[in-house]
């Protein structure tokens, strides 16, 4: 969720991506970009697992644009960051609206208002049942107990 919004997204070989949302008993994240990042599967297999994707497999699927060493990573940034800065403004700002109205021509911002309406019933209806926003059998929840109990 917190790297859908980025236009270019460059990950370090050692990164891992994860949405627990499904196993903290929401329905998907309140960014719900997942369907035209990943497809229709991949973003159910993401979902539905809670499961980590190395940055290999991320960028197999579209996830991120770039997959670099640590030690590049800020370098490789910089040079393509430097790249796009040296385009036409009024043409970088164009072309970034006419892609994301191709998303939302397709049914993102639909998609999106609806998913966060159900990712707030959840947060609702587990604060009804279980007194918190998250489902209190979850694997999250029981992490965050454990977490708390260590302090």
């Amino acid at each position: 969720m917190l790297i859908w919004p980025c236009d270019i997204i460059i990950a370090s070989e050692d990164a891992k991506f994860m949405d627990n949302t499904v196993n903290m008993g929401l329905a998907g994240a309140e960014f719900f970009n997942h369907p035209w990042e990943l497809g229709v599967r991949k973003a159910k297999e993401l979902l539905f697992t809670s499961d980590f994707w190395d940055a290999k497999e991320a960028h197999r699927l579209g996830m991120v644009n770039h997959v670099v060493t640590r030690e590049d990573l800020t370098e490789f940034t910089l040079n393509l960051a430097k790249r796009i800065a040296r385009q036409p403004l009024l043409a970088l700002r164009c072309t970034k609206e006419a892609v994301n109205n191709a998303q939302d021509a397709a049914g993102r911002s639909t998609v999106m208002s609806a998913q966060f309406a159900m990712h707030q019933l959840g947060h609702a209806h587990n604060q009804e049942v279980f007194g918190i926003l998250i489902d209190a059998n979850s694997d999250a929840a029981k992490m965050s107990k454990a977490a708390m109990y260590k302090k």
